[in-house]
This record gives C-alpha cells, sequence and structure tokens, in this order.
C-alpha cells in the first residue's frame, strides 16, 4: 500500500507541473495591434491536441469526469481581422467543446472550483452568473495574455456541464504569411 500512495503522490506532481503549463497558456499566441506582424504557428493537430488537454484540466479542477456522449465538438475556422479581413494562408482558430455529466445541481459547486482554480493561472473571469432556481450556471474566462477564451456552462441535455476553449489564431507550419 505505501508503495501506491508513493506512486499516487508522484503522478500527482507531475499532473500538477502539466496543468500549470497548461493553463498558463503554454503555446498559445501573444497579443499585438501590428496587422501584419508573425502570427505563432501550430498545426491544427497540435492546437486541437492542447484543446482536449486543456479541457480535461478544467474538468479536473472542476472535480468532474468529461463524458464521451454527447461527443466533444471541434470547429475550425478561418481567422478574421479586425477590418474583417480574410486572409487565404490557411491561418485558423479552434473552439473545442467537451462535456461532463453530473446531476444539475452540482453545476453550481464544480464551476465555482473552476472559477478558484483558474483566478490563480492568468484567467480573467469576466462573467460568472448562477441560477439557483434552475439549478444552471455560466463562466467566462479570457487569458488575457495568451489571448484564448474559455467557457464553463451548463447545457441541455439535462445533466450535463460544457467546458469549452476557443484559441487566438495560428498560421500552419511552412505557411507563407499573406500581409495586408
Amino acid at each position: 500500500m505505501p508503495l501506491t500512495i508513493h506512486r499516487k503522490n508522484g503522478l500527482r506532481a507531475v499532473a500538477l507541473t502539466a496543468l500549470t503549463a497548461l493553463l498558463t497558456g503554454a503555446c498559445m499566441s501573444r497579443p499585438t495591434d501590428d496587422i501584419n506582424a508573425p502570427l505563432p504557428r501550430k498545426s491544427r493537430a497540435d492546437t486541437l491536441a492542447w484543446a482536449k488537454r486543456y479541457t480535461a484540466t478544467m474538468a479536473h479542477f472542476a472535480g468532474v469526469d468529461l463524458a464521451h456522449g454527447p461527443s466533444p465538438r471541434t470547429h475550425f475556422e478561418d481567422c478574421v481581422g479586425k477590418g474583417d479581413e480574410v486572409a487565404t494562408d490557411g491561418r485558423f482558430t479552434l473552439t473545442y467543446a467537451a462535456y461532463a455529466h453530473l446531476p444539475a445541481g452540482e453545476h453550481i459547486a464544480a464551476v465555482r472550483k473552476l472559477r478558484d482554480a483558474l483566478k490563480g493561472h492568468g484567467v480573467d473571469v469576466s462573467d460568472y452568473t448562477e441560477d439557483q432556481d434552475q439549478p444552471a450556471v455560466t463562466l467566462y474566462g479570457r487569458n488575457t495574455t495568451e489571448r484564448f477564451l474559455i467557457i464553463a456552462d451548463t447545457v441541455k441535455p439535462a445533466d450535463t456541464l460544457r467546458l469549452s476553449v476557443s484559441t487566438s489564431c495560428f498560421l500552419p507550419p511552412g505557411a507563407e504569411q499573406q500581409k495586408f
């Protein structure tokens, strides 16, 4: 038994180190006002892998397990600039949502735990609402340094909590960045 406890503590330390890197937005883009500033480069596969790890981290801090259904939602789309310009160089954003099943009455407590953890990891919680009557909860947050968004909220079907992350714009490796 002591070996198992020691092993769990070692795994917990490794997991917490990885979670810290994820929650500080490792490998995400940096904000700039220059329309032609070099974009960070990342493949769609690497971006999706990061989003999956990040939502798993959110689930960990909320104290919930991600469900197999409904299936996670992956949505890549072209980047749109401040002046509504759309490049043809392959740049993209990703919105990824994973789901957890737990009784609706437990959503508020789970998202409160997540909110508290995110505040210590560079995420500005811009909106947070609880509805005790439903019960339901909605959290919107943004990592202002790394420029990614998160959502944690009660959704349908009943007893479903959504954990979502949306990235900033990435340019695929090897693509030549279009100038405006």
